[in-house]
C-alpha cells in the first residue's frame, strides 16, 4: 500500500525516545552472516515486462477497434493485431522508464512503437501461404479473443499463443492448417514458435466424417424440429463426435441436446466443458430429478473421433465413450417426453454458447442397447448388427455427392521472421517429401534485443533437489532461457499433514565461464508440487536466506492434459566463477505462520484466457480472485474464501471454503446503461508473497477511455482470517451516469443469505439491522446512505453463510474503509455512502444482500476531472468458534464470546486502525506498516494491533544482516518465527534504486503498545 494518511505525518517529526527505552538496550555480539552476492549483475530497473490487450477483451459488439495484444519491456515494446498478423509493430526505447513509471505511464510509449513485419510462411513448388491472421481476428466468431490464451504473466515473462492460424496466398485462396504462433517476451529478448500440421478447411457443412461424410458445426447450428421418433421410455442415445483441435476453445455448451436446457422435464444432452464430456438426463421439472454422468479421466480425446453413448432402461441410466462405461445411476422412473427440437452444437439455436465440432452417425433407439452392442459399435462406425430398435439415424452422406478433399503436401519450405526498421531476424525449415495430414512441427525464432546470447555460451546451469538427485536443465528454445522441468521433488516431508508443511528447495549453480558477470534466464516447469493453490517462490542464497531477487510465479490446475503445475521464472546474476543459490518453494506454512501469494492463474482447460489473479493465505483453497480482463465474467472481483474455516466442529478442515461469491471495483455505466469494462489493464507484480503481497493494476473503463483506474492490492501472512487490501484510484475523463455506479462492489452470489446488516465508524456500531425475509430482488435496506462519523468506516453481514449442502467452511464479509476522499462535481466529500440491494430473493433466513460503496445521493452525473481515491479492507470471518480450526487462541475466544456478530468487523476496524510513530524512517502507511528507511537503525512505536501486522521496512542497503528485535521490560528481544531457519522475513529487491525492502508479521493480537527496532548486525 503506497497511500499515507495525512493524519499520521504528524508522526513523522516527532523523536521518541522512550522507542529505546530509558537505558540504552542490551549490546548483542554481531552474528556471522551469510554473504549475499551483490545483484547488481542481476535484474536492472529495466527488466520487467507487461502482456495487455491493448483495446480490452471485454468488447461490445459496437466496438470495432482492432484486438491488439501489446507486450511491453524496459528495452522493447512489440503489438500485434489478431486480424492482421504481419503489420505487427516493434521497437527499442530510448526512455528508462522503471516498472512503476513504465505501469503508470500506461500505454504512451507503445503508441509510438514503429511498424515492423512479422511473416510465418509456407513454400511448396513455388506457391507462398503466408498467415494473414489467427482465430481470435475473426469478427463473426463468438468470444473470439478466448482463441489467444495467456499462459504465462508476471513482473519478467508474459506468454500468449494464438490459435488457429489463418494462411492464405497472394490471391486471397486458404490453405488446411492447423496453426498457431506461442509468444514469449523476456525484458531483453522476444521468442515466436509457430506450431503447424496440414488440416482440413473446417466450415459450416460437410467434412471427412468417420463414415464418409460428417457435419462441421462451427457457427451453426444443426436443428431437428420434435418427432417422436426422438422420444421413448427405454432408450439409447448415441453420436460420433470430433473435436478437431482447430476448433477447441474450452469453453462450455452442448454437443447434443434434445428440449432445451437440464432444467425441463424430459431433458436429455451430451455436455462439453473444459475438455471434458458429461450426459444428462431430467425426469422431472426443474433440477431436482436431473441425473448427470460425467466423464471418467481423459476417455474423451480432442482430435479424435469419439463414439458417446447414453442409455436408460427404465431403471438405470448409463454413459459410455467409445465403448467403455464412464458411470451409472439408478432411477427407476418413467422418463417424461419432451417436445422441443434435437440440436447438435447447441441446445435451442440462439440459446447459449456453441460448441464448435464434428458430428457423424447420430441415432436414437427405442431400447437399451447392450455394452457389447455399443463396443461394436465403436469399433465398427459404420456397421449395425441389428436395426432392432434404431428409430432415427442421421449420417449426414445424403446431402452432398462432392467428394471432400484431403490435403497433401510436399517438399515444403517453413519460414518465421521478423522484420524491423534496424534488423531481420529469420528462422527456416524444410521437410522433404510428404508432410502427413495433422502432424505438428514447430520452428522457433528467438530475438535478442540485448546481449544474452553471449551469455549463453559461458555459463553452465545445475540444478539438484534437495536429495541431492541432479535435474536435467537444457536449453528451451520457446522460453528462450536455462529450463529444468521437475517431475520428481525429492521432499523428505509429508505434503498429506498440511500443519505441517514444509519447502521444496533446489540447488542453482552457475558456473560462469566468461568475461564478465551477467543475469541468466532461468525457467522452472514444476509438476512435482505438494500443493497448488497457494504456493510462492522465492530466491536464497546457499545458506536460505532470502536473496530478494525476484521470481515470478504462474500455475494452473485446470487442464488434465498438464495436471497442476506451476512455473518459475527469474533472471539470476552469474558471477565470475560459480555462483549458487536456492529456489524455495513456499507451501501452507512459511515459518510458523500460513503464507500469502498472488499469481497469475492460467485459465487454459477452464476457458476464455484472459489475465486472472489468484490470492490465498496457505494452501487449502484461495482466498480471492481477480479477472481484470473481464474475460469471463463483467466484474473484477470473483472468487471471495475463508481461511481455516470449516462447517461447524465437525466439519471437514484444511479445504477450499467460500464466503460469497464475486465483487467489483469500478461500476460505470454508459447512458445507454451498458456497463463499461475494461481496456489496456496492465499487472505488475512486485511481491508474490509469503508475508505481504504487492501487485498493481493500471488500465481504463470504456472503449473511450472513459475512467482511469490504478488499483494497489495485497493480502498478508497470517493464522486468523483472510484480509485483502486494496488502495483504488479512479480519475474520470468524461461525463457518466452516476445513479447505478458503484466505487466497490461486494456480492453477486446466488447461494449467500444475509441475516443481518450492520455499519459503523470509529467509534463502533451506527445501525444494525435484521434482513427482512421475502425482500425482492431489487429491493434495497441502504439506499446511497452516507456512513457518518469519522473512520475507518465498516459494513458487513454478520451472520453470513452460503445455502449449501457442500460440507465445507462458508462465512461472512466485511469492508472497512480506512481511508475516503471523492472529488465530485468540484465538491469534496470526505464520507462514504453505501447501498445494499438484494442480489436475490430467498426463503428464509434474510435476504441475498449485495453491498455498493456509491456515489453521495446528491450526485446524478460524474463528470471529467472527478475524483475517487479510497483505501479499503475486504475480510472474510468466522461465524462461530467451531466453524475455526487455526491456533490463534485470542481470536478463538473472541469468537466465542461474539458469535455472528458485527463486533468482529469492528474489532478489525478498530484495533488495527494503528497509531505509529518512527524514529530512522519516514511512514508510507499504517496498515500494513510502511516505513521508508533514513538511518541505519529504525525505531517503531505502535498503539494498537489485532492478528499478524506487516510491517515493511523499505529503501534498505542490504538484503541481509537486519534483524528485528522488539523491546521487553527495557530488553531486546529479537522477533523469531523460523521453523526450517531463514523462514519468516520477505525480502524484495528494488531495481529501480538498487534497495530492499523487507517485510515482517508482527504478534500484534493482545493490541496495546508496542515498540520495535530494526538493527544491521
Amino acid at each position: 500500500m503506497q497511500l499515507t494518511r495525512s493524519v499520521f505525518a504528524i508522526f513523522q517529526l516527532a523523536l521518541i525516545p522512550l522507542l529505546a527505552g530509558s537505558e540504552p538496550g542490551p549490546q548483542l555480539e554481531p552474528k556471522p552472516v551469510p554473504q549475499v552476492a551483490d545483484p547488481l549483475a542481476g535484474p536492472t530497473a529495466r527488466d520487467f515486462s507487461f502482456g495487455y490487450w491493448l483495446n480490452g477483451m471485454r468488447k461490445d459488439k459496437a466496438d470495432a477497434s482492432p484486438d491488439v495484444l501489446c507486450f511491453e519491456t524496459g528495452h522493447y515494446g512489440f503489438s500485434i493485431d489478431m486480424a492482421d498478423l504481419p503489420n505487427a509493430r516493434f521497437g527499442r526505447f530510448q526512455d528508462t522508464l522503471t516498472y512503476a513509471e513504465a505501469l503508470k505511464q500506461g500505454v504512451e510509449r507503445m503508441r509510438a512503437v514503429p511498424e515492423a513485419e512479422l511473416s510465418i510462411e509456407l513454400e511448396s513448388k513455388g506457391t507462398v501461404f503466408r498467415a494473414v491472421a489467427s482465430k481470435a481476428g475473426d469478427p463473426d466468431l463468438e468470444n473470439r479473443l478466448a482463441y489467444t490464451r495467456l499462459w504465462e504473466s508476471g513482473r519478467y515473462v508474459q506468454r500468449y499463443d494464438l490459435l488457429g492460424l489463418k494462411f492464405e496466398n497472394e490471391d486471397g485462396r486458404p490453405l488446411g492448417v492447423r496453426g498457431s504462433l506461442d509468444i514469449v517476451a523476456w525484458p531483453e529478448s522476444l521468442s515466436f514458435t509457430a506450431e503447424i500440421a496440414p488440416s482440413l478447411l473446417y466450415e459450416d457443412g460437410w467434412t471427412q466424417g468417420v463414415v464418409d461424410k460428417a457435419l462441421c458445426v462451427i457457427k451453426e447450428p444443426w436443428m431437428v424440429p420434435h418427432d417422436s421418433r426422438l422420444e421413448s421410455e427405454s432408450m439409447t442415445v448415441e453420436a460420433w463426435v470430433k473435436i478437431p483441435k482447430e476448433l477447441e476453445s474450452g469453453k462450455w455448451g452442448y454437443l447434443l441436446a434434445k428440449n432445451h436446457h437440464e432444467g425441463i422435464e424430459g431433458h436429455y444432452s451430451f455436455t462439453y466443458k473444459h475438455g471434458r464430456v458429461s450426459a444428462n438426463m431430467n425426469f422431472a421439472t426443474g433440477r431436482s430429478e436431473l441425473q448427470t454422468i460425467p466423464q471418467k479421466g481423459k476417455s474423451f480425446e480432442i482430435g479424435a473421433w469419439n463414439h458417446l453413448a447414453m442409455t436408460y432402461d427404465g431403471d438405470e441410466f448409463l454413459f459410455y465413450i467409445n465403448g467403455k462405461q464412464q458411470g451409472r445411476k439408478t432411477v427407476s422412473k418413467s422418463r417424461p417426453f419432451g417436445e422441443g427440437p434435437l440440436g447438435l452444437g447447441q441446445r435451442q439455436k440462439g440459446h447459449g454458447p456453441l460448441v464448435p465440432a464434428l458430428f457423424d452417425e447420430v441415432r436414437v433407439w427405442n431400447r437399451a442397447l447392450t455394452l457389447q452392442e455399443l463396443q461394436a459399435h465403436s469399433e465398427a462406425p459404420g456397421d449395425l448388427v441389428s436395426q432392432n430398435g434404431l428409430q432415427y439415424r442421421e449420417g449426414f452422406d445424403r446431402y452432398s455427392d462432392e467428394a471432400i478433399l484431403i490435403p497433401e503436401w510436399n517438399d515444403v519450405k517453413l519460414s518465421l521472421s521478423l522484420k524491423t526498421a534496424e534488423k531481420t531476424w529469420k528462422e527456416l525449415m524444410q521437410v522433404d517429401g510428404v508432410w502427413p495430414l495433422g502432424e505438428s512441427k514447430a520452428l522457433s525464432l528467438n530475438c535478442d534485443i540485448g546481449e544474452q546470447s553471449s551469455i549463453r555460451d559461458t555459463v553452465r546451469v545445475t540444478v539438484r533437489s534437495s536429495d541431492g538427485s541432479e535435474q536435467v536443465v537444457k536449453q528451451n528454445s520457446q522460453y528462450h532461457a536455462y529450463a529444468t522441468e521437475v517431475r520428481k521433488s525429492g521432499r523428505t516431508w509429508d505434503r498429506k499433514e498440511p500443519e505441517k508443511s514444509g519447502y521444496d528447495e533446489y540447488a542453482i549453480i552457475l558456473e560462469n565461464t566468461g568475461e564478465e558477470s551477467a543475469a541468466v534466464p532461468v525457467y522452472f516447469d514444476v509438476y512435482d508440487v505438494a500443493s497448488i493453490t497457494g504456493l510462492s517462490a522465492m530466491l536464497c542464497d546457499a545458506n536460505g536466506v532470502p536473496t530478494g531477487i525476484p521470481v515470478q510465479t504462474s500455475k494452473n490446475w485446470h487442464d488434465p492434459n498438464y495436471g497442476q503445475y506451476a512455473r518459475c521464472f527469474a533472471l539470476i546474476p552469474a558471477y565470475l566463477g560459480q555462483s549458487e543459490y536456492r529456489l524455495r518453494i513456499v507451501y501452507g506454512f512459511y515459518g510458523t505462520l500460513p503464507a500469502a501469494s498472488h499469481a497469475q492463474l492460467s485459465l487454459i482447460g477452464w476457458g476464455n484466457h484472459g489475465r486472472w489473479d489468484q490470492l490465498a493465505i496457505g494452501t487449502w483453497g484461495e482466498t480471492i480472485c481477480f479477472d481484470t480482463d473481464m474475460s469471463c465474467v463483467d466484474v473484477a472481483v470473483t472468487d471471495v474464501r475463508m481461511l481455516m474455516s470449516r462447517n461447524g466442529a465437525d466439519g471437514q478442515a484444511w479445504g477450499w471454503t467460500d464466503a460469497g461469491w464475486g465483487g467489483d471495483w469500478l461500476g460505470v455505466f454508459n447512458a445507454a446503461g451498458k456497463k463499461l469494462a475494461t481496456t489496456e489493464m496492465k499487472a505488475a507484480y512486485f511481491a508474490q508473497g509469503p508475508c505481504l503481497t504487492d501487485v498493481r493494476f493500471n488500465g481504463h473503463y470504456g472503449a473511450a477511455r472513459e475512467v482511469e483506474i490504478q488499483s494497489e492490492t495485497s493480502t498478508l501472512r497470517t493464522d486468523d482470517f483472510a484480509r485483502t487490501f486494496f488502495a483504488l484510484k479512479y480519475e474520470f475523463n468524461s461525463s457518466l451516469p452516476a445513479d447505478s455506479a458503484w466505487f466497490f462492489k461486494l456480492g453477486r452470489n446466488h447461494d449467500s443469505v444475509s441475516p443481518k446488516l450492520a455499519y459503523g465508524n470509529a467509534e463502533g456500531l451506527l445501525e444494525e439491522y435484521d434482513v427482512p425475509h421475502g425482500m425482492d430482488e431489487g429491493q434495497t435496506v441502504l439506499d446511497r446512505v452516507p456512513i457518518e462519523g469519522e473512520g475507518p468506516w465498516w459494513v458487513g453481514f454478520p451472520g453470513g453463510y452460503l445455502n449449501q449442502d457442500r460440507d465445507w467452511g462458508t462465512g461472512s464479509r466485511g469492508l472497512i474503509i480506512r481511508s475516503y476522499k471523492a472529488t465530485l462535481g468540484g465538491v469534496e466529500y470526505d464520507q462514504p455512502s453505501v447501498s445494499t440491494p438484494v442480489f436475490k430473493k430467498v426463503a428464509e433466513g434474510g435476504g441475498n444482500l449485495d453491498l455498493l460503496l456509491t456515489a453521495p445521493s446528491d450526485v446524478s452525473e460524474f463528470q471529467p476531472g472527478d475524483v475517487i481515491e479510497m483505501e479499503l479492507e475486504l475480510m472474510t470471518f468466522h461465524r462461530t468458534a467451531g466453524d475455526y480450526y487455526g491456533p490463534n487462541e485470542v481470536y478463538r475466544q473472541h469468537l466465542k464470546k461474539n458469535p455472528r456478530s458485527w463486533k468482529t468487523i469492528y474489532r478489525e476496524a478498530a484495533g488495527n486502525n494503528l497509531s505509529v510513530q518512527v524514529t530512522g524512517g519516514e511512514l508510507r502507511s499504517n496498515y500494513p506498516i510502511v516505513i521508508e528507511a533514513t538511518a541505519p537503525e529504525i525505531a517503531v512505536s505502535i498503539e494498537g494491533g489485532r492478528g499478524q501486522v506487516p510491517m515493511r521496512f523499505d529503501g534498505l542497503q542490504e538484503a541481509h544482516g537486519y534483524t528485528l528485535f522488539q523491546i521487553v521490560g527495557g530488553e531486546l528481544v529479537q522477533l523469531d518465527q523460523a521453523v526450517n531457519g531463514n523462514d519468516f522475513w520477505q525480502t524484495d529487491y528494488e531495481s529501480e534504486s538498487g534497495s530492499y525492502r523487507i517485510t515482517y508479521n508482527l504478534p500484534l493480537e493482545e493490541g496495546g503498545h508496542s515498540r520495535w527496532v530494526l538493527k544491521k548486525l
